[in-house]
């Protein structure tokens, strides 16, 4: 997966029903879960706010795919280059059995 950066990152999560929780007190890291039917799921993904981590390579790309439950990496890309929406997401949940 290419390299990105945490905002380009953290725009597409909140854009396809992601919410941001409140991260611990002196943390680095803020939480992104997946809202469904107006509930917080299983489905979650963090981001590391440090001073050195503007971008995430294809190391941590591939693991944000694989918390984001994408078998595949064009479907990854295609979720956070914007163009696949949220109800395709949710539609790939499902089939994928992670979402009722």
């Amino acid at each position: 997966m290419k390299v990105r950066s945490v905002k380009d990152i953290e725009k597409a999560l909140l854009a396809k029903g992601f919410e941001k929780a409140s991260s611990k007190q002196n943390s680095h890291h803020s939480y992104y879960y997946f809202i469904h039917n107006g509930r917080r799921s299983d489905i979650y993904t963090y981001l590391s706010h440090g001073a050195k981590s503007n971008e995430y390579g294809s190391s941590l790309m591939n693991m944000i795919k694989k918390q984001l439950k994408f078998s595949d990496s064009k479907i990854a890309e295609r979720f956070l280059d914007c163009p696949f929406k949220e109800h395709q997401y949710i539609d790939m949940l499902k089939e994928a059995g992670e979402l009722d």
